[in-house]
């Protein structure tokens, strides 16, 4: 881990994310008080399941994801969290513990929040709070349907969406360029397939020409096929 100095580029990364978005230029302020700008080599530990937890976190650059050990000891990818994406602020509620790891994909760039100051801005401002709690309400909505879909649907239908969902901001007409972030493995663990069925899939998209793929990039040529594809495969794999 390395210690990094803010700069207006982080501060306005912080400002753009749904937490942040609608403080005042002295809420913001306040809630950055103790601001920490930290750096951590890939493959790196951010924070270990059960530490103390004292913050949460904006990814400025990079890739982090967050994973649990089962007691057999398998690794279980919970999420993948990108650049202007937060994670942990669920705990500033909860209180306690980091109930996951996190560890950095690649070069990372984080901009670490301080609960207490957290704290002092919301507990001051009523109003704030109640905009943030309709920002946040939105993001869990999001991510429960997110995990209905994952959790239900055949490894065909979890890897379509998952494709879907990164083509989504990219999409130009009906394709769609997207980078691969992650190592494929932790894709697979993300959606809940083994490797290998990830692999089977891609090739099978690959030869019925609905995608293609060039190093880490892979471009979505239909983005209505590849819906159609989740689709027509429910009971398969």
């Amino acid at each position: 881990m390395e210690r990094l100095k803010s700069d207006p580029g982080i501060v306005n990364r912080i400002r753009a994310n749904y937490i942040f978005s609608e403080m005042t230029d002295a809420e913001l302020q306040l809630c950055l008080k103790h601001l920490e700008i930290t750096a951590y080599a890939p493959g790196e530990i951010i924070f270990q399941q059960g530490a103390h937890a004292s913050r949460f976190f904006i990814v400025c650059e990079g890739v982090v994801q967050l994973f649990r050990i089962s007691p057999m000891g398998d690794k279980k990818v919970i999420d993948i969290v990108k650049t202007g994406d937060s994670f942990a602020e669920a705990v500033f509620f909860m209180g306690g513990n980091y109930p996951v790891h996190a560890m950095a994909v690649d070069r990372v760039k984080l901009a670490g929040i301080a609960f207490q100051d957290f704290n002092g801005c919301l507990a001051n401002n009523i109003g704030l709070a109640f905009r943030m709690m309709g920002g946040m309400s939105r993001r869990i909505h999001g991510l429960v349907n997110e995990i209905d879909r994952l959790a239900m649907g055949t490894a065909c239908q979890r890897l379509a969406f998952y494709l879907l969902e990164e083509a989504r901001a990219e999409r130009h007409g009906n394709a769609s360029t997207i980078q691969l972030d992650a190592p494929k493995h932790v894709i697979a663990s993300r959606i809940g397939v083994k490797p290998e069925t990830l692999s089977r899939i891609l090739s099978r998209l690959k030869e019925e020409g609905i995608v293609e793929e060039s190093g880490h990039m892979l471009t979505v040529l239909d983005v209505e096929k590849l819906n159609a594809f989740g689709m027509e495969n429910l009971k398969h794999y």
